[in-house]
């Protein structure tokens, strides 16, 4: 009497089974795996995709309206501020140095010439919006866009910590790997990172003094 055909198996099949195996798993393995978000999560991802989708259409006015209050205040000091010197007197020392009667140095000049170089030739007639969009220009491009989709994609996200109206996302591949989101009247902003918001707050202190 001939034996059920799934009693047997030949040994070259059962070789072939468990390589079939071993690839499907390797294959499993280098898939992305995506980021189980809940509800919370969602809206601050769904956020971080906006924000990547003004990117993409070069929206500065939609990237400016989506930076948190601190974000923005970050940026006008940049622009404004005075100590450390922002961008304004920045430009207004350096411009003085290059004057024809000023006594510089050549050395010391072509210093000056090569820091103009990397900053607005006219940040007096600026905004802080419109310095942000000075900074932001050279991203708005076909890659930068393709670099921010890939760097939020939810396969790209290890997790993200919510605590209260502050949440911090971590990242799997970028640099750096995390990024704080906050959320103001109920709609989640892009914020500056917690170093930044303590000089910040230590800035805001000095000026009450």
């Amino acid at each position: 009497m001939s034996r059920p055909a799934s009693s047997l198996q030949h040994p070259k099949s059962r070789n072939l089974n468990l390589a079939l195996l071993l690839i499907l798993s390797l294959l499993l393995a280098a898939c992305p795996q995506q980021a189980e978000l809940n509800p919370d999560q969602e809206a601050v991802h769904k956020a971080m995709m906006e924000w990547a989708d003004s990117v993409m259409k070069k929206d500065t006015d939609a990237m400016w309206e989506r930076l948190s209050p601190d974000a923005q205040d970050w940026f006008r000091r940049e622009l404004e501020g005075t100590d450390p010197p922002g961008a304004r007197a920045t430009v207004r020392m350096a411009k003085a140095t290059l004057e024809p009667g000023a006594q510089t140095h050549e050395d010391e000049r072509q210093r000056q010439i090569a820091l103009l170089a990397t900053l607005p030739p006219d940040p007096d007639n600026m905004t802080p919006k419109d310095y942000y969009v000075w900074r932001m220009t050279p991203q708005l491009t076909p890659e930068g866009s393709e670099r921010t989709h890939r760097l939020f994609s939810k396969a790209n996200i290890k997790d993200i910590v919510i605590e209260g109206d502050r949440a911090t996302v971590l990242v799997k591949n970028g640099d750096p790997d995390r990024y704080s989101w906050v959320r103001h009247s109920g709609v989640w902003k892009f914020d500056v990172k917690p170093s930044i918001l303590r000089a910040l707050e230590d800035a805001r202190k000095r000026e009450k003094q």
